[in-house]
């Protein structure tokens, strides 16, 4: 149990993270990820520093007093930096918190309109078009973008990782869905550089939507993959339920190789 997380994103939309760290307390729930969907407060270090948890931090926290998403594959050249920077924040955040590990998300091959957040969907909204011309270019600015992170990520000495995306219905705007993707990254970043945030969820859609094995997706993943954020859906919706017995994640979770994972 010493390595499993509760994600505060149990709590509801634009919360204090001051009071569900309190909730947390009281629950006696210590291994904290440190999630998305709170409002900005003053002073998140001093809040933190209150509890003696271990956390771990994920994409857009600490939340900025200015609301945006978190796109590193933009190819608008000033949002891409912006969100550079807004990732070099949390990760000088993990090291004055000693927070284990700072995950970020891959990007999108267009700026999403705003977040989709329904009762059976966490998509964001995007404008419909055809961004096929739009990948490539996406894919450089990732990678750049990564390297710039990672290289500030060396310097601060705090761990990092990339979380696996997936889509059945928005699959054309994601980057990093199909096993192939990730070998071309690897070809820039070694198991040293970056980690793997496994995301059980996007999984399931990623696979269902591109037609690939998850077993063997998570084998060419191992050296890598450094969390695994576990959820439940049909194949269809990103709907985040918990878990159910008998499904086909639970080989992957009970897989002694990742007995250390977070």
């Amino acid at each position: 149990m010493k390595n499993i997380f509760v994600s505060t994103t149990f709590a509801k939309d634009d919360s204090k993270i001051s009071d569900v760290l309190a909730e947390c307390k009281k629950e006696n729930i210590s291994n904290v990820e440190l999630g998305s969907n709170h409002i900005y407060e003053k002073n998140f270090k001093k809040i933190i520093q209150q509890y003696n948890f271990r956390f771990l931090v994920h994409n857009y926290f600490p939340i900025p007093r200015k609301s945006f998403v978190v796109n590193i594959a933009s190819l608008n050249k000033k949002i891409r930096t912006i969100r550079i920077l807004h990732a070099k924040k949390a990760i000088r955040f993990c090291k004055e918190t000693n927070s284990k590990l700072y995950t970020i998300h891959p990007g999108f091959l267009s700026d999403p309109i705003k977040a989709g957040r329904t009762k059976k969907n966490y998509d964001f909204i995007w404008e419909k078009k055809n961004l096929n011309k739009n990948y490539r270019l996406a894919l450089d600015h990732m990678s750049n973008s990564l390297k710039k992170i990672v290289n500030f990520a060396k310097k601060k000495d705090v761990k990092i990782a990339i979380e696996t995306e997936g889509s059945f219905k928005k699959r054309n705007f994601l980057l990093l869905q199909r096993p192939e993707e990730y070998k071309n990254l690897f070809k820039f970043f070694s198991p040293k550089d970056i980690g793997i945030n496994l995301n059980i969820g996007h999984l399931n859609l990623a696979s269902n939507a591109f037609s690939f094995s998850k077993s063997k997706f998570v084998d060419m993943l191992k050296p890598y993959i450094a969390a695994i954020e576990l959820s439940h859906n049909n194949g269809i919706e990103d709907q985040h339920l918990p878990l159910k017995k008998n499904q086909w994640y639970w080989k992957i979770i009970n897989d002694p190789d990742f007995s250390e994972m977070y």
